[in-house]
Parts: C-alpha cells; sequence; structure tokens
C-alpha cells in the first residue's frame, strides 16, 4: 500500500468513526431525555410507588444487559453492521410504544423492547468502533466512544425537562423515536462492514458470553455501573424532596445530570491519551476513589450546590474508569473475541446500571433515598479494593 492510498484509508476510517459517533450520540441523548422525565411519569401519571419506580427505569438497561450480551459473539460472527442497524430498528419500536403507554404494563412493556434493541446496537457500534483504531490508541478510541454517553447526558435531560414541561410527556417520546430513527439513518451510511467473520466455535456457552480475560473487568464495571443506576432512578426524586426544585433550567434538579455529564466529558478528553500510556487498572483504582466520594457527598446533599460537587467527584471518576476497564477487558483477549468481550463488557455495565435502580429502589422503599447513595458508594469502594490487588499483580495480556 502506497502512503497516498495510506492516507486515503485513514481518512475514510476517520469519516466512518465520526458517523458512528454522531449515531451513538443521538441515542444516548434519547436516554438522556428520559432519565429525569421518566421516574415522574410512573409516580404522577402512573401512580407507582418508589419500588415500581426503581423496576420500570430498570428494566431498559436490564435487557440491555440480556441483548448485549447476546449480541456479542454475533458481533463477531455475523458482522458490525448487521446486528447494528438490527438493534436500532428495535429501539425504535421501543421509542413508538412508549407513545400508547397509559399503564405501568405497556410502559414497561416499551422500556424491555427499548433496551434490548440498545443493546444490540451497542455491542455492534463499540466493536466497530475499536476496529477503526490503532493498537496503541484503542483506549483513546474507547474513551472517545464512551463520551458519546456523556454528551448526551448532558443534553439529554435538558432537552427531555424542557419538552415535559413544554408538550408533555408524549413530546418527549416522541423526540426519543426520531433520535433513535436518525442514530439508525447514520449507521446506514456508514457502508459495508469489512471486518472479518468468526466461525462458531464449540466453546462452552459462558466462555462465548463471557471470554476468560474480560471477567475482571466485567465485574468491576458492573459495580462502577450500580451507582449510575441509582442516579438515574433516584437522584431527582432524592433532591426535590430535598427542597431543590425540579424545573428545567440551571440550578433545577435536572441540572445535577448535567454537570455529572459534563465533567465526564471535560475530564476524558484531558485523560484520554493517559489511558494508552499507564496501567488501566491503575487509572481505574483512582476512578473509583472519586466515584464514591462523589456518591457519598450526593447522599449528604440537600441543596444544589452540594449536590453540584458530589455530581463533579462522580463525573471525574466516569471518566476513566469506563475507557480505562474497556481497555483491560480488550487487551486480556484475543481479537476473535472482540465482539464477545466488548459484548460482555456493555453487558455488565447495563446490569450495574439495573442493579442500582432494583436494589437501590429496595433501599429506598426501607431507609430513603440517601440510603439509596450511599449503598453505590458502598459498591464503588468495593471496587476499588479488588482493583487495587489488580495493580499489585497486573493481569496477563492476550496475545496480539
Amino acid at each position: 500500500m502506497t502512503t497516498a492510498e495510506a492516507g486515503v484509508n485513514r481518512q475514510a476510517s476517520s469519516t466512518r468513526f465520526a458517523l458512528l459517533l454522531a449515531a451513538s450520540t443521538c441515542g444516548t441523548v434519547a436516554t438522556g431525555a428520559v432519565a429525569p422525565v421518566l421516574p415522574r411519569f410512573v409516580e404522577s401519571s402512573l401512580g407507582g410507588s418508589n419500588g415500581v419506580v426503581g423496576v420500570v427505569v430498570a428494566l431498559s438497561p436490564l435487557f440491555g444487559l440480556v441483548g448485549t450480551l447476546a449480541a456479542g459473539p454475533q458481533v463477531d460472527r455475523l458482522g458490525r453492521r448487521a446486528i447494528a442497524v438490527g438493534g436500532l430498528s428495535v429501539a425504535i419500536a421501543g421509542a413508538l410504544l412508549l407513545l400508547v403507554a397509559h399503564s405501568v404494563v405497556v410502559t414497561s412493556v416499551a422500556r424491555i423492547v427499548s433496551g434490548t434493541g440498545s443493546g444490540f446496537a451497542f455491542a455492534a457500534t463499540i466493536t466497530w468502533a475499536v476496529d477503526f483504531s490503532a493498537p496503541d490508541r484503542r483506549g483513546r478510541a474507547i474513551g472517545l466512544y464512551g463520551l458519546t454517553v456523556w454528551v448526551g447526558l448532558s443534553i439529554g435531560p435538558q432537552l427531555g425537562q424542557a419538552i415535559a414541561d413544554a408538550e408533555g410527556f408524549r413530546g418527549v417520546w416522541l423526540l426519543v423515536a426520531v433520535l433513535e430513527v436518525a442514530a439508525l439513518l447514520l449507521v446506514l451510511c456508514l457502508g459495508r462492514d469489512l471486518a472479518p467473520r468468526v466461525r462458531r466455535r464449540e466453546l462452552p456457552l459462558v466462555h462465548q458470553l463471557f471470554p476468560r480475560g474480560a471477567r475482571r473487568p466485567c465485574a468491576l464495571i458492573a459495580l462502577a455501573a450500580y451507582g449510575e443506576g441509582v442516579i438515574a432512578a433516584f437522584l431527582v426524586l432524592h433532591l426535590v424532596h430535598r427542597g431543590v426544585h425540579s424545573g428545567a433550567g440551571f440550578g433545577g434538579a435536572a441540572s445535577v445530570f448535567t454537570i455529572f455529564a459534563a465533567s465526564v466529558f471535560a475530564l476524558r478528553l484531558f485523560a484520554a491519551q493517559v489511558v494508552d500510556r499507564t496501567q488501566p487498572e491503575r487509572v481505574a483504582l483512582a476512578g473509583f476513589a472519586a466515584e464514591s466520594a462523589g456518591l457519598v457527598v450526593l447522599a449528604a446533599a440537600a441543596s444544589f450546590g452540594v449536590a453540584a460537587v458530589g455530581a463533579c467527584l462522580m463525573g471525574c471518576g466516569f471518566a476513566v474508569l469506563f475507557p480505562a476497564l474497556a481497555l483491560a477487558a480488550t487487551e486480556a483477549t484475543a481479537e476473535e473475541e472482540r465482539g464477545a468481550a466488548l459484548g460482555s463488557f456493555g453487558a455488565s455495565y447495563s446490569f450495574g446500571v439495573a442493579a442500582g435502580s432494583l436494589l437501590g429502589g429496595v433501599v429506598a422503599e426501607l431507609w430513603g433515598t440517601g440510603a439509596a447513595h450511599l449503598s453505590a458508594a458502598v459498591a464503588a469502594a468495593a471496587a476499588g479494593v479488588v482493583t487495587a490487588r489488580s495493580v499489585a499483580a497486573p493481569a496477563v495480556r492476550a496475545p496480539r
């Protein structure tokens, strides 16, 4: 290959990577728009208790877990494009179902369909993102891909809250459907998927779904994501019950999500190169310390200012946790298991979010929403202890 040909290929990869990031951003803005609105919809329109709120909020990440886990090996066998297009089509159906949801049952079904489709799309698109990057820049690629989540959580909650105030809940559900359609159209613009297909291998199911080298990073990201599940389900209610207003605009409870996401965005841009140059477990250890401290502050918060400090601390932790642990999972598995490794990693993330909403709901029902945030701080601290042991005895990297 000539230098000119190599330059053209790099440019084409960069363009396709940008399209992929745009598609992911559309999906995450949709997720962010739902975050501050769905708990109030279930509580005020459907008459759900804290426990019901936790279940309904948890269904999407829970079935996202199932979808991402099931999709991982299929991404390696059938290709990135096929799984991404199928997953986004299912997510669109889930969004449309919300438009006719007038009961907890229908809302729950909509969340199940949406979560499953999004899970398939995630497994395909994150693997595709790694395909576009050089081996020594995979941490940066994963970090940039992960930033689309926090762009969505920065824009989505404010957008969702503003539309809910102006047009009601149905306006938010329509916005979600439009964004999912836009994501599908962008993926269709990516063209053919040229990644080699892997033949079906006769391995135990657990190894197909969870490659051995990815198992520790998967467990750690689940503990990290528990905190996200708690704040997704209960942070707005927690702050509103403590006197922070719920309306749109800076200073409202939904703004805390924006501060959280903006902190992730800012620090990840700064730390993008560090993840590729430092032992991933060392970076993750610092992330867990920041997340745990932020959750303790959020549990005690009774004003917007204190909550903003907690959200900033937690955001700094999440800025490095996702790329560091995803890179650790990628480095510890063989190339032909990349889809399965990243699929299981994404599934573990979804499991943690779902566990945060479900277990957080139980804790909130028994002891209040502040206690739910403290339970997430304990989970992050426990993950930090495990990570500290990994730093002392680094995992073996898979041969390249």
